[in-house]
């Protein structure tokens, strides 16, 4: 087994760190929706194209890629299609 001491060590680890950091989804702060991770379908519904987590505040959500939010549904008590109607327009 190798073994890394110094500096060099501590450099590996904190570039490991900050790449595994950009690699995760993106998150939406309060009241700000990353709107590229999601697509508008029919009739209304919204469709995640990519992963993210969404911070209400109390909570985090991390919906999976390909979930169909129709319009009115509710899923962990949080109405999703209204809340990317509001941030995200009819794109």
């Amino acid at each position: 087994m190798v073994t890394l001491s110094g500096k060099p060590a501590a450099a590996i680890v904190a570039g490991l760190a900050l790449l595994s950091l950009s690699a995760g989804p993106s998150l939406a702060q309060r009241g700000a929706v990353p709107c590229s991770a999601f697509s508008r379908g029919a009739y209304g519904a919204w469709i995640v194209l990519a992963p993210v987590m969404l911070d209400f505040g109390d909570r985090l959500y991390s919906p999976t890629v390909g979930t169909t939010f129709t319009a009115g549904s509710i899923h962990n008590g949080i109405e999703l299609s209204g809340v990317l109607d509001r941030h995200c327009g009819n794109r």
